[in-house]
């Protein structure tokens, strides 16, 4: 004898991809999904934190331009400045302030003044303390060459004016750089050793 059983076959499931919902082959509605919350979606517009973010990233921006642009100028000027330093020399008389002494050490010029003015056609005339001298000089930059001074040979009554004068002849000579502004000039030797100060006479 033989017995026959009804197999049910299971349902088919379908999902509706555009709305999310369950089918079975019956059409009935089933629960939805749960969504997940599509953050792609969000205003970036009213997260306080990404306003910050970006508002941060601005200024640090900003400021890098800012460096940038500093940099540019300074590594621009440098150049223009060296150039016209030499220039500068020459658009004011000068009277010496303070000069090296025999150890030295930077004195105070003391007695007659003793003076100098580099011309555009490279001569340096001046007073010694004693004498009128005269010699010539060329710049490149902040170097300086200036040839051995020749002089008058008048004889200096005031005592000690005649050893000022020579030891300020020889600074004089031995500079081989020099700063320059409004209201100084400085000669240096060598190994950077300050000089000659002078001063706008």
């Amino acid at each position: 004898m033989l017995v026959y059983q009804q197999v049910r076959p299971e349902p088919l499931i379908t999902v509706n991809a555009a709305t999310g919902q369950i089918l079975d082959m019956s059409g009935e509605h089933k629960p939805d999904l749960p969504e997940i919350p599509d953050d792609t979606d969000e205003d970036d517009g009213d997260n306080p934190c990404r306003e910050s973010q970006k508002r941060g990233l601005y200024f640090y921006f900003a400021v890098a331009l800012l460096g940038c642009l500093v940099l540019l100028v300074v590594f621009v000027n440098i150049p223009l400045i060296q150039a016209s330093a030499g220039a500068t020399m020459t658009r004011t008389s000068w009277q010496l302030q303070s000069y090296a002494n025999a150890s030295g050490g930077m004195q105070p010029a003391t007695g007659p003044n003793i003076t100098a003015r580099f011309s555009g056609d490279s001569r340096i005339t001046g007073f010694a303390g004693c004498n009128d001298y005269i010699a010539t000089y060329t710049t490149e930059n902040y170097a300086i060459s200036i040839s051995p001074s020749a002089t008058t040979r008048n004889t200096c009554g005031e005592p000690g004016m005649m050893a000022l004068e020579t030891l300020y002849l020889q600074d004089l000579d031995n500079s081989t750089e020099f700063r320059v502004t409004q209201t100084a000039l400085k000669l240096y030797d060598r190994t950077g050793k300050p000089l000659l100060l002078f001063v706008p006479g």
